[in-house]
Order: C-alpha cells, then structure tokens, then sequence
C-alpha cells in the first residue's frame, strides 16, 4: 500500500470520528412581497467538530462575529446548545431585503467564518429577465470535509433541508418538492450525497410589484431613457 493511499485512509478515520453519527441541518426562509422577510436556521453536528472551535462559547462568538458584520440581517438571535454528544446550532434574524442578504455571500463578513462554513452556506448568483428574477445558490459540503467522499454512505448519515416560502408561485424549481401551490419550495438531500458533489437550489418567479427590489432595475433603465429623451429634444430644438 503507498503512501497516498494510507494519508486517505488515516484522513477518512479521522473524519468518521469528527462525523460519527451525523449532520443535519435545516433552513426555512420566508420571503415577503415586498422583498424582505425572515429565515430560521437550525444545524446539529458532532460535538467534536464544535470543540475544534472552542466549543459552546467559541461557536457563539463566530456566529455573533458574523451576524454583526453584515448589516443586511436584523434583529438576528442565536443560541449553541451541547447535549448527548451532540451540539444544536438555531440562528433566527429578519431582513429587509433578499437580495442584500444574498450579497452578503461575497462579503468579507463570511471571513469571520472557519473556511469550512463557507462551503455549507455557499455562494448565490441573482439573474434578472424582464420582472422575473432566478436565484441559484450552490453548496460544496464535500470541500469542507475533506476526504468524506471516500467514506461509507452509512456513515454519513444525515440529511440537509432547505425551506423557501415564496409571495408569489415559482414559474420553475429544481426543489424536491413544493408545497402551497406553488409558493412553497423543498430541498431535501442526503448528506452523503452533499459531500460527494456539489448541491444547487434554483428557482425562478416573477417578482411581485411593488417590490423595492425591482428599483435597482427600472430606475437605471428610466434613466437611460430620460436622457435619450432629453437627446432628442435637444437635437430638434438645434434644428
């Protein structure tokens, strides 16, 4: 057996220690039709991984870290809360707008954050066409944990929900499932097959008025129109 193929082993041990048992997390998210809303965030991970962070108290303070630095989350409360080998994450704050808080993804606020967070809550991209408005948010469960991919399923056990309430029914989804006619989306994934590749939640709706949100595209546009407008005006007179 060569080297490479026992630091993989040794790296897999280890993690099935950190792992054992499982990681679960949940988020839901209620999205208003004026574009802010609120989201409840609950993960539960082996104790062993959360004292690699100094524990309760050291997981608290990089939370605390991070909600303070990013300006769009309001009236944010945590709590981290060790039980039976088993510590429970529950994050709850309120926003005045989505996308403020997607932009928050790209920020130097994720900085306070062990490198491996970044991956869980990963990166979200905002496209529009017309009113509608796709949201695609890509995590990498499998680059926070390093050698997972060569682990057993059975030990991997654990599953990743994610839970967005929408004002208006998406016109597209890749969601497991969706809920109160469409305005409710379900992700729901395996953690063993998080860590093997990566997971993208996409959904697509038609943003509903008024939303301020729909200002940062209708006010430049309005301006490019005024001043072609003014052009024209300003060229008839000359003639």
């Amino acid at each position: 057996m060569n080297l490479r193929n026992i630091s993989i082993r040794v790296l897999a041990a280890v993690i099935s220690v950190l792992l054992a048992s499982c990681i679960d997390s949940r988020e839901e998210f209620w999205i208003e039709a004026d574009g802010g809303g609120r989201a409840q965030i609950t993960c539960t991970i082996p104790a062993a991984v959360a004292r690699l962070h100094g524990g309760d108290d050291g997981i608290r303070k990089l939370i605390a870290d991070f909600l303070h630095a990013t300006p769009s989350i309001k009236r944010p409360n945590h709590e981290v809360v060790t039980a039976g080998g088993r510590t429970t994450v529950a994050v709850e704050y309120e926003f005045d707008s989505a996308l403020d808080l997607m932009a928050a993804s790209s920020r130097e606020s994720l900085e306070r954050l062990p490198s491996a967070a970044g991956h869980f809550l990963g990166r979200m991209q905002a496209e529009w066409s017309g009113r509608s408005l796709e949201i695609t948010r890509r995590i990498s469960p499998g680059e926070a944990l390093p050698g997972a991919a060569f682990m057993p399923a059975s030990s991997l056990e654990g599953r990743l929900v994610t839970i967005m309430h929408l004002p208006v029914p998406a016109s597209d989804s890749n969601a497991t499932r969706t809920e109160n006619r469409g305005r409710t989306l379900v992700w729901e994934t395996p953690f063993a097959m998080a860590v093997k590749s990566p997971v993208t939640y996409r959904f697509k709706m038609r943003a509903p008025l008024p939303w301020n949100l729909l200002g940062w595209i209708v006010a430049p546009l309005a301006l490019l129109g005024g001043v072609v407008w003014i052009r024209r005006i300003s060229v008839r007179a000359a003639a």
